[in-house]
């Protein structure tokens, strides 16, 4: 496992969550420092019966 946060970049729009390599760092101008970072896009599935969600960051958009 390695180390990452969860990204919330969605003001006013939706869009697809994002998982980040690494340790959050604070910007001044634009809350969090995201240059040279990586992003993965989140997918979750959900049991249709137990209703447990389990998160994926694919490298990758499955397919």
């Amino acid at each position: 496992m390695s180390p990452g946060y969860l990204l919330d970049h969605s003001h006013g729009y939706f869009a697809q969550g994002a998982w980040v390599a690494g340790v959050p760092e604070k910007s001044f101008w634009s809350g969090l420092k995201m240059r040279g970072k990586l992003k993965y896009p989140i997918t979750s599935y959900r049991c249709v019966r137990c209703h447990l969600l389990v998160s994926y960051a694919h490298p990758e958009p499955p397919k």
